[in-house]
Formats: C-alpha cells, sequence, structure tokens
C-alpha cells in the first residue's frame, strides 16, 4: 500500500502533438481514476488542441496521503507547470469541484483567471454541486461509500477493452477504493459539501458543463442546476452516459469542447443551453 512519498504527486504529460497553431488543454482527473480516463478523447481530440494530462495526487496508485494542504493548489501548479499558456482546463468529477472551488475564490477576491493563469474558459465533466446546505442530510451519509465504489466501478468499465463480469468489477472496485484509503474519501466530501458556500456567480470566466444522462454517481440536475447559476456557462447532457462521458462518448464529448472553443475569442459559452 502506497503511503506518503511513495509516489510523484504531479506528473505532466503531452498527449498529442504540439498545437502551435491552435490551442492547448490541460485534463485533471477525478478521484482514484487516472490519466487513463482521457485515453479516448485523445483519439478523438479537437483538431489543433495540444492536450496534456496530469497525473494528480489522488489518482489511482498515486500518494495514498498528502500533507494538509489546498487541493485546488495541485490545479494551480499543474496549469503553471505545463510548457506554454494553458488556454482550456477540463476536469472530471472531484477535480471539477476543485477547479469550481479555484476559480470562486479567485473571482470573490477580485482575481482573473486570464490574467494569473493564462486560462481562456474551463470544462466541467460531471460535476457534484448542490445549492443549499440542507440539501445534504445525514441518512445519506453512508451512501457515499457506496457512490465511491460504484465510480471506481464505473471508470473501471469505461476503460476496459473487454467485458467484465459483474463480480469481477466489484472485486476489482473495492480494491481501488482500499489503495485510494480514506484520506481523499474524506477530502472529496468535504469539497462537495462545500459546494454550496461557493459564490458561482461570480465567476466570469466562460465555462462549460458536460453532464451525462445516466449519471448515477453526480445527478445530471446538479450540473444544470451549477450551469444556470454560474455567471458565464452552457451545458452539454449526453445521451447514454453514465459518469465518464469522455470515455464512453469520446466523439460527443470531443464535438462539445471543440463547439465551446469556437465561442472563446468572444469571451462567452454558447447562448443556448442544450
Amino acid at each position: 500500500m502506497l503511503r506518503t512519498g511513495d509516489a510523484e504527486p504531479l506528473v505532466l504529460r503531452r498527449r498529442s502533438p504540439s498545437g502551435e497553431a491552435g490551442r492547448r488543454a490541460l485534463l485533471l482527473h477525478g478521484l482514484g481514476s487516472s490519466e487513463s480516463c482521457w485515453d479516448a478523447f485523445v483519439a478523438h481530440r479537437p483538431p489543433d488542441l495540444e492536450l496534456w494530462t496530469a497525473g494528480l495526487p489522488w489518482r489511482a496508485g498515486g500518494t495514498y496521503a498528502v500533507a494538509e494542504r489546498d487541493d485546488t493548489a495541485w490545479i494551480t501548479e499543474a496549469v503553471r507547470r505545463t510548457p506554454g499558456r494553458v488556454d482550456v482546463v477540463i476536469a472530471h468529477s472531484y477535480a471539477s469541484v476543485l477547479l469550481l472551488t479555484l476559480l470562486t475564490g479567485m473571482a470573490a477576491a477580485g482575481r482573473d483567471p486570464r490574467e494569473e493563469l493564462g486560462i481562456q474558459g474551463a470544462v466541467l465533466v460531471s460535476p457534484f454541486y448542490r445549492q443549499r446546505p440542507d440539501d445534504f442530510t445525514w441518512a445519506e451519509l453512508p451512501g457515499f461509500l457506496d457512490l465511491l465504489r460504484l465510480g471506481a466501478e464505473d471508470g473501471i468499465l469505461a476503460r476496459s477493452r473487454k467485458p467484465l463480469a459483474a463480480d469481477l468489477r466489484a472485486e476489482m472496485a473495492e480494491r481501488s477504493c482500499e489503495q485510494l484509503g480514506p484520506h481523499w474519501v474524506v477530502r472529496h466530501l468535504h469539497a462537495y459539501l462545500h459546494t454550496p458556500f461557493l459564490p458561482v456567480g461570480l465567476v466570469g470566466l466562460p465555462v462549460h458543463v458536460v453532464t451525462g444522462d445516466r449519471d448515477p454517481i453526480a445527478p445530471p440536475v446538479e450540473g444544470a442546476t451549477l450551469a444556470a447559476r454560474l455567471g458565464n456557462a452552457s451545458i452539454d447532457r449526453i445521451d447514454g452516459c453514465a459518469h465518464t462521458p469522455m470515455a464512453e462518448r469520446p466523439d460527443r464529448f470531443s464535438l462539445a469542447v471543440q463547439q465551446f472553443l469556437t465561442t472563446l475569442p468572444a469571451g462567452h459559452p454558447p447562448a443556448a443551453v442544450n
């Protein structure tokens, strides 16, 4: 089992040819996932979009625990360490909550991520978000652990190149959760519980929300609520997808990203909300 210091907390990799004529995107994976969750999207990426992935501390096989730190700092560090300017940050699941936390914190402090980090837009994939503190209940707390197991199983299924028996998937998911450990689970829950307190309406950066219509882990209604409350946002709800639309429908996901990119010069996402 991995312990503090056993793995490099942050690993950056370029996943596509240089995009000198186009834009550069940084891809951030969710809790207990890995850079491989983006493989299908990399193969279907929009033309002239250079892609970089960040292997973050909460990845599968990553550092078992790290010293207490604002986890949004890992995103800031990944953006700043990526060679050249990162035009768009695309964050999935837990990373989407952290990116949202980072953007709201900067907005509340009167700081512009375009000026400080060079980011022109953000894509939040399968985000967790609730509008009011009392949207969380005591009774549902035990179920969060089941959702984490389900999320691990969903990721395994999405990345598998061949069918896996249900009992084998469940066993692999349980093992993945054991390797992840309680440290990251508690931090994920803390970030989720904090979402009602985020001043999302202050975010002026163009944001595109992508959800799967069959997501049992991050309910699509939460993504829709978030998009409606953000100051400058649009949304795509992809049919036939669960929690990892970039792996399940990479062609459709790539189209959503490409359409969002075309709106960035104007400084706002598409006016229509799908």
